[in-house]
């Protein structure tokens, strides 16, 4: 048998269509390439939304860990000294757990008061011996709590104020 024999003809497509062939394909290649962009991000804010609320639920149990550190009585004895050390020590544990997700605290006393992280609950007037200024932080009553650039939670802060606000 020799290929004379054969005698099959095999066409080859025109350039015009193997052009539209070749767009048909790349434009299904970029909807690809878009659509694993879009299901990554959209995985990503997933992923930040349940940390979020994850965060959410654990820090009212550092704010309760916080109010109960203010309250520890001066004269204890040794055996309640050493509980109190493992209450603080579950108290660091859960901070850290909240850093290792990439939540991070803030609002210090002394720090400058921001509408955008402090939520003011409370005014208190400058002590002679403070050397606070005006709309400076003086007692934090509960830490703010930011992930990425999300505030989760502002702080609740008393802020210092000169102003006289007595009622006539």
């Amino acid at each position: 048998m020799t290929d004379e024999s054969l005698d099959v003809k095999i066409e080859t497509p025109s350039c015009e269509r193997c052009d539209g062939y070749l767009t048909g394909w790349k434009r299904a290649l970029a909807d690809y390439d878009n659509l694993k962009k879009d299901l990554g991000r959209e995985r990503s804010e997933m992923r930040q939304a349940a940390v979020a609320d994850a965060a959410s639920r654990m820090i009212p149990v550092l704010d309760n860990f916080d109010t109960a550190v203010k309250f520890v009585p001066e004269e204890i004895d040794d055996k309640l000294r050493n509980w109190l050390i493992g209450i603080l020590f579950v108290q660091t544990q859960l901070e850290e757990a909240l850093r290792q997700m990439g939540l991070e605290s803030f609002g210090e006393v002394g720090e400058t008061f921001d509408a955008n992280l402090h939520d003011a609950v409370g005014e208190s007037p400058p002590s002679d011996s403070d050397q606070r200024s005006d709309q400076q932080i003086s007692e934090v009553i509960a830490r703010g709590w930011k992930f990425t650039t999300r505030i989760i939670r502002p702080a609740k802060v008393i802020i210092t104020s000169s102003l006289n606000h007595s009622i006539t």
